[in-house]
């Protein structure tokens, strides 16, 4: 039998033991801690056999579109296979919301890879935001018009088809907002490109923008509508790329693909390093190994795998409709050229309350060609008038001196809903019938009563101004004004600015016709309304300007 001291021996012994048990267990859990905290900031936990003997793990945070995450992700998942110290963590983000993140200085990214380097420009042109340096480009794919295959056998289009086929025919595309999407961006400034210049194209333009920017989605909800079996579904701007993609994930609904035959963009992924977070050890070494697993043998054959073109536009996936020899591409736009693009669509996106006042001087029966200048401007507001969406409101006025009750102006139809009963037909219908009667309007000696219309046609916007709307009055005029009875130009400007409300904006946007117009005035004139003017020096080039001015474009001429 064991004596007291010996079993004191023993139960000391074990208390030991179990101390110092329970002492490697929290030095373990504090050095598993520990791990976890020295890692780079997001970066996941290594496995038990990776890492092992790293002196320090290094975690590079990549961002690029959803659509190429999948080229970087095997491109970083082949580096972790040689090299598990560095992780490379890829996030997907649209590149105008990274271009937004980058100029508010929020990004934890080290490199970052757009679609297009109008974003980066963009960023650039931000004087707060960091100078970004443009690296090599590591894959293409064209924009293009998907078209359902039931869609393109019905309507007989595929292949390069102009734009004016495109809009003006069977196919109604629809485009996702050029703010959001670069692939909506480019093909929204090749169709402008393309139209603009004639009426008839400026007509279209206008009409299709406004129908596409009330019809919008995201380039995911739009690819999805397109492949879905509904009656009705109509073609979709999109890529090459994702109809690739889109043919192998639904074959029973596939796409085909139009192309613009004036050219359109494509989408080009270019390297763009960042200066944000730990650049320290080893991770400028990390991120040329993965800028070479891109550019290398394996990095483009991952491209084609996905459906992308290399950086040269070659080696093109097999898609139906795709023309077999060149596309055509057009320039990215600048980042001013994109802001303009996406101001107009944002503007004609909104319904409009406007008011129309056209000049009914004397002057305006001046030849151009076989027509004058008022039949001219009659015909480019009839066309106006038939492209407006039927929820808008619109109202016109002319003007001259000696006009009815010693006024400058005359209304031939009130602000209405353009599809509000109006006799035996709607509020359009009346307007233009009111539009044909402009020929008659003008008689020899009346004069151009410029500033007391411009002021009459503003408060009575204002009177009734709409919020929701895009309130306006839109102007036209040959001349200068000449009514020697009513408000001098600083009395109108000190008035106007009297009368204006930040809450309800009631932009002027003056249009002048001829070289007989007061350019300056009528800048200051619409200056002091946040309006904008344009000019038409040759009279004959009335009916694009003022369906420009119309459909409130956002170009100054």
């Amino acid at each position: 039998m064991a004596s007291a001291a010996t079993e004191r021996g023993r139960g000391t012994a074990v208390r030991v033991l179990g101390l110092v048990v329970i002492i490697a267990v929290i030095a373990v859990l504090a050095w598993a801690i520990l791990r976890q905290y020295a890692a780079e900031p997001g970066a996941p936990a290594a496995p038990e056999d990776e890492g092992a003997g790293c002196g320090r793990e290094v975690t590079v945070q990549v961002t690029t579109t959803s659509d190429f995450a999948p080229v970087v992700v095997a491109a970083g998942d082949r580096l972790r296979a040689a090299d598990p110290c560095t992780t490379y963590a890829v996030t997907a983000l649209p590149s105008s919301l990274m271009a937004e993140q980058i100029r508010s200085g929020t990004t934890l990214y080290h490199v970052w890879i757009p679609d297009s380097d109008v974003w980066v420009e963009r960023v650039n042109r931000d004087p707060s935001a960091p100078t970004l340096t443009t690296g090599p480009v590591l894959a293409t794919t064209p924009v293009v018009i998907g078209v359902p295959s039931t869609q393109a056998a019905s309507t007989g289009l595929s292949g390069a088809v102009p734009w004016q086929e495109i809009l003006g025919g069977p196919l109604h595309p629809r485009l996702a907002d050029p703010a959001e999407s670069t692939t909506g961006l480019l093909l929204l400034h090749s169709a402008d490109a393309a139209l603009r210049g004639t009426p008839q194209g400026e007509r279209l333009l206008g009409a299709e923008t406004i129908r596409m920017s009330r019809a919008t989605a995201s380039d995911d909800d739009l690819l999805a509508q397109a492949s879905s079996d509904v009656e009705g579904v109509t073609a979709v701007g999109t890529t090459e790329q994702r109809v690739f993609r889109q043919r192998a994930q639904y074959p029973a609904t596939p796409l085909e693909v139009v192309v613009p035959a004036e050219g359109a963009g494509a989408l080009s992924y270019s390297w763009v390093p960042l200066p944000g977070p730990d650049q320290g050890v080893g991770m400028q070494d990390a991120l040329a190994a993965l800028e070479e697993a891109l550019t290398g043998e394996l990095g483009l054959a991952a491209l084609q795998e996905e459906g992308f073109r290399g950086p040269d536009g070659g080696s093109a996936p097999d898609v139906p409709g795709m023309p077999a020899d060149v596309v055509t591409t057009a320039p990215a736009p600048s980042a001013a050229a994109a802001d303009a693009l996406v101001t107009a669509w944002n503007t004609v996106a909104v319904d409009m309350r406007m008011l129309a006042v056209i000049d009914v001087s004397g002057s305006m029966l001046q030849p151009v060609g076989e027509q004058t200048r008022i039949g001219l401007a009659a015909a480019s507001a009839g066309t106006a008038m038939q492209i407006f969406p039927p929820t808008s409101q619109v109202g016109l006025w002319v003007f001259s001196t000696d006009h009815r009750g010693g006024s400058d102006w005359t209304e031939l139809a009130p602000i209405a809903p353009l599809n509000a009963e109006d006799g035996a037909g709607t509020h359009r219908d009346a307007l233009l019938e009111a539009v044909t009667t402009l020929p008659g309007q003008p008689r020899e000696g009346r004069d151009t009563g410029l500033y007391d219309t411009v002021l009459a046609a503003y408060l009575e916007v204002q009177e009734n101004f709409e919020p929701g709307y895009v309130n306006s009055v839109v102007l036209l005029t040959d001349g200068v004004n000449e009514d020697d009875d009513g408000l001098s130009l600083s009395q109108l400007l000190a008035e106007l600015q009297a009368a204006v409300d930040p809450s309800k904006p009631i932009p002027v946007i003056t249009v002048g016709m001829g070289p007989g117009t007061d350019e300056e005035v009528l800048r200051l004139i619409a200056a002091q309304t946040g309006g904008r003017s344009y000019l038409a020096r040759n009279p004959a080039d009335i009916s694009t300007v003022f369906v420009d001015a119309l459909t409130h474009r956002a170009r100054v001429e």
